[in-house]
């Protein structure tokens, strides 16, 4: 668990560009170390499992760093932030055991 909650913390810390993609996404995790199947594994995953609009705002977050992607999920209504936060834990659960 301690596995996957670091690599989350690490995809959405770190930098890339600032689109708000997959493509984005996934190059902001492999950007901070991660591996590429991992960080794709969680692209799709949370491709899957959010909305386009709130895909988008967390590739967005992840492109823009720690701090100001942290303001940026911060700012967000505290269901919305529930929402990310639970697909993320079940995709990191899945990609980290056996693929999304």
């Amino acid at each position: 668990m301690a596995i996957v909650a670091g690599a989350l913390a690490l995809a959405l810390a770190a930098c890339g560009g600032t689109g708000g993609s997959k493509a984005t996404m996934v190059k902001a995790c492999t950007d901070a170390g991660e591996d590429k199947a991992m960080c794709s594994c969680i692209a799709d995953g949370l491709e899957k499992s959010l909305d386009a609009k709130t895909f988008n705002t967390v590739a967005k977050a992840m492109a823009q760093g720690e701090e100001k992607g942290g303001e940026v999920l911060d700012n967000l209504p505290a269901d919305e932030q529930s929402k990310i936060m639970g697909a993320m834990m079940s995709t990191g659960m899945q990609c980290a055991f056996g693929g999304a």
